[in-house]
């Protein structure tokens, strides 16, 4: 049986709460003045994302906590980016984060009940495509807020743009796909006690 705070302290683990720390400091650096060491912390954070999955599986240490802190920490680190990006005049407009938010919570509801009657609903790779695209869209976006490479950033607005919208629309056929497999599982989870 497994402890909470030993698989807290595991090396993934461990590197996913990091994510927390380094979105906050990101968003703080960049608010601060900082701009182009806040999108430095900000892809470290994003980074991370995929080092604790990989030194998870290499390392033996997949726990249940880190599935979940491994979710969570996805949901703020791009909640924190849309949140920060719709306020700025170029920004994507504010629905756009009500459609992420809708996508999020219904995915989260359905594969935690899913969850709670003891079945699984696996990743989708339509998921992991839309954090992806949305990951990188927020790295392109904050490079052009903060004027890194003035001779790109028409280029570098748009490349940001483009990635934002495909990873939204990722997101909702990620949506489907594990809605389908909620459909498919909800006759054995509702025959569960």
């Amino acid at each position: 049986m497994a402890s909470f705070s030993k698989d807290l302290r595991t090396i993934p683990n461990i590197i996913t709460v990091s994510r927390i720390a380094l979105v906050i400091i990101g968003v703080t650096l960049f608010y601060l003045g900082w701009p182009l060491l806040g999108v430095l912390t900000g892809a470290i954070a994003g980074v991370t994302d995929y080092l604790d999955g990989y030194l998870a599986r290499r390392l033996n240490q997949v726990t249940m906590l880190g599935e979940v802190l491994d979710q969570f920490c996805d949901i703020f680190l791009e909640s924190a980016c849309i949140l920060m990006l719709i306020g700025l005049p170029d920004g994507p407009p504010p629905w756009t984060f009500f459609l992420y938010l809708l996508r999020e919570f219904w995915v989260t509801t359905i594969r935690r009940l899913i969850s709670a009657k003891g079945l699984n609903i696996p990743s989708s790779i339509f998921g992991k495509l839309k954090t992806n695209f949305i990951g990188w869209s927020f790295v392109f976006y904050f490079l052009h807020v903060a004027h890194a490479l003035p001779a790109l950033e028409p280029f570098i607005h748009w490349i940001a743009l483009f990635g934002y919208y495909v990873g939204l629309t990722w997101s909702y056929i990620s949506l489907f796909d594990y809605t389908r497999s909620f459909i498919r599982l909800y006759p054995e989870a509702t025959a569960r006690v």
